[in-house]
């Protein structure tokens, strides 16, 4: 199959501090990796592990010193203005703190309809329609829309994130630790929700977090990232039950134990 999203050679370095004068930091090494059209590809690791740096990569928001990030057949490495903000639109993340990626002043009806008003020419009538049916399909309440962000759970500021990443229909969603910041009861719940959204909308999921069970729960593949490197793929199933290399079977020894 050919992927949605191809990556390769991938590194990502950036200058070292002051204490290292003329140093570079290399937060992705060499990386190779491909993630298919519907699956979800979970990207593991301990903090520091470039996890993120990935996702950025991907993004844009970082600008990869080597290598290649190609979406759909686009090589997205220096792409630029129209072109960019199509492909951007295509592909959306959810951060790791939802009430930090909200403006804490704009109701979030407005916050919701803001990637409507960048990205497309629908009328206003028609932005308003598209944020109603998404509040709903996340089950929040229609009062929601005129909140602002400190007057909703955290539960209730996730699902407005997943609403503001859904409303321009992406193929894919990178999410960045979505779930840390919520308790456990609340985590399930999202993780059965960001699934049955999988399903309704034909999407494709990333999902970086250091909570392998998390992975085990919504996962269909597993990548094990240390010090910028994958050392690491499995189906998720064989991950967990024969794990290949020395740093994953710490990480599963690690999470059992907790």
């Amino acid at each position: 199959m050919i992927p949605l999203l191809a990556v390769r050679g991938l590194t990502v370095d950036f200058p070292a501090s002051r204490l290292r004068k003329g140093g570079r930091v290399v937060a992705n090494d060499g990386i190779d990796l491909d993630v298919l059209a519907g699956e979800t590809l979970a990207v593991v690791g301990e903090s520091g592990s470039g996890k993120t740096t990935l996702a950025e990569a991907v993004l844009g928001l970082v600008r990869p010193t080597a290598g290649s990030i190609r979406f759909n057949g686009i090589d997205l490495v220096g792409l630029q203005g129209r072109a960019r903000r199509e492909v951007r639109s295509r592909i959306q993340m959810v951060a790791q703190n939802a009430q930090l990626s909200l403006s804490p002043r704009q109701p979030v009806g407005s916050q919701i309809e803001e990637p409507l008003r960048i990205h497309t020419r629908l009328t206003r009538s028609d932005r308003r329609s598209r944020v109603d049916e998404m509040i709903s399909a996340l089950g929040l309440s229609e009062a929601a829309r005129d909140r602002l962000p400190h007057e909703l759970s955290g539960g209730q500021a996730q699902r407005v994130v997943l609403a503001r990443a859904l409303v321009l229909e992406p193929s894919m969603i990178l999410f960045d630790e979505p779930t840390s910041a919520l308790d456990v009861s609340v985590q399930a719940g999202v993780l059965n929700l960001l699934q049955e959204l999988k399903s309704e909308h034909d999407l494709t999921y990333v999902f970086i977090t250091h909570d392998l069970g998390v992975a085990r729960h919504i996962a269909d593949r597993v990548v094990v990232m240390q010090a910028g490197k994958i050392v690491e793929e499995q189906p998720v199933r064989s991950l967990f039950d024969n794990p290949r290399h020395s740093y994953t079977r710490a990480l599963l020894k690690s999470s059992l134990s907790v």
